[in-house]
């Protein structure tokens, strides 16, 4: 199931990055999704940055014939995985938003681009959403699809408040 989201900020795509990859941003965020966070991992490999967040997010939002199945709370990898600065003067990441559900994986794979747009960044996500889970799998995905836009709204919300973003 895929998911695209494109959202742009006043701040160029550097100060974009730095943001996203402030171990104080990943607690705000966390935070911001009602999640109970579990550890953060930052990293710079071969100068470039990598983030991996462990939380337990609430279920709440999730159809109810399938928070019967999963409770109240979902343990969830978010794992960010940045080049170095790609030659347009942006930056792409590569991430990974996974979660074990009864032995299941539900997962989100895609990337993530920081453009110059003017004087400000063009974000734009692109991904595909997969649940292991015979006969019932799409219509999982259509749900993972939906949260997974949610937390980027809210993640939207939060890096504006940190760039001093007013739009």
């Amino acid at each position: 199931m895929p998911i695209d989201h494109i959202a742009t900020y006043a701040a160029g795509p550097d100060d974009v990055l730095a943001v996203l990859t402030d171990e104080a941003f990943l607690r705000d965020y966390a935070q911001a999704l009602g999640a109970r966070l579990e550890g953060i991992e930052t990293a710079t490999v071969d100068g470039a940055p990598q983030t991996t967040v462990r939380l337990l997010a609430p279920t709440t939002g999730v159809p109810a014939v399938f928070s019967r199945f999963v409770g109240r709370e979902v343990a969830v990898v978010d794992r960010r995985t940045w080049t170095a600065a790609d030659g347009d003067s942006g930056h792409h990441g590569v991430l990974q938003v996974s979660a074990q559900v009864f032995g299941r994986t539900a997962v989100i794979r895609g990337e993530r681009r920081l453009a110059v747009a003017g004087d400000g960044t063009r974000s734009t996500v692109t991904g595909e959403a997969e649940v292991d889970a015979p006969f019932i799998g799409r219509q999982v995905e259509g749900a993972v699809r939906e949260l997974a836009l949610v937390v980027l709204r809210r993640e939207d919300d939060v890096l504006r408040r940190w760039l001093g973003d007013p739009s």
